[in-house]
């Protein structure tokens, strides 16, 4: 690391990319696969030729998406928001097979696979929430916004809020809570002894 003024993710590896492009074109490759999802959804309900609007409209959000455009941001969850809700009525739907006894261990499997879809759908969805990742998506840096760090200060976030603070690491306690969702920034897990 050459420094305190970089701000690296909790979690995440230390590598020479930056981690918000990283995490940007997963999310970018949940987008074109959701697309392609809605797609073959829309082809199973109306002709090839009416399936490719949702298709094409996908492809160009998708692109855009990647390109960063500011008008693409809020599309990007909304085309996901679509998919995890027909994820969640098929969810519901294999439920009740399952509950029913008709089908079998392959349903099981089915149903674990669209729910873990559907989870996985709605953390990218969470995604677009962060200021973190808003600025990044942007091109603005937090480092750019004219936060002034005293020396040992890094910025974090809250685990269970994800507010940006700027903390000093040696000096966190178990006590210390964050100012937004008075949630505890240490847990007693990690505690020293």
């Amino acid at each position: 690391m050459s420094g305190a003024d970089e701000m690296i993710l909790a979690g995440s590896r230390p590598n020479p990319s930056d981690p918000i492009s990283a995490l940007h074109k997963r999310v970018s490759f949940v987008l074109l696969i959701d697309s392609f999802v809605l797609f073959m959804i829309a082809n199973n309900f109306v002709s090839p030729v009416l399936a490719l609007i949702p298709a094409i409209v996908g492809g160009i959000i998708w692109f855009m998406y990647r390109s960063k455009a500011d008008w693409a941001y809020w599309f990007a969850p909304l085309v996901m928001g679509l998919v995890s809700g027909l994820f969640c009525i098929f969810l519901f739907i294999m439920v009740y097979a399952l509950f029913v006894g008709s089908g079998g261990s392959w349903l099981i499997m089915i149903t674990l696979l669209i729910g873990w879809a559907t989870f996985s759908s709605i953390r990218f969805i969470r995604i677009h929430f962060h200021p973190v990742y808003k600025m990044g998506y942007s091109g603005h840096s937090v480092h750019n916004e004219g936060i002034q760090l005293d020396p040992n200060e890094m910025l974090a976030a809250c685990p269970t809020c994800l507010a940006v603070l700027a903390v000093n690491p040696l000096l966190l306690s178990p006590d210390d809570s964050c100012p937004h969702c008075e949630s505890p920034l240490v847990t007693r897990n990690y505690e020293e002894e």
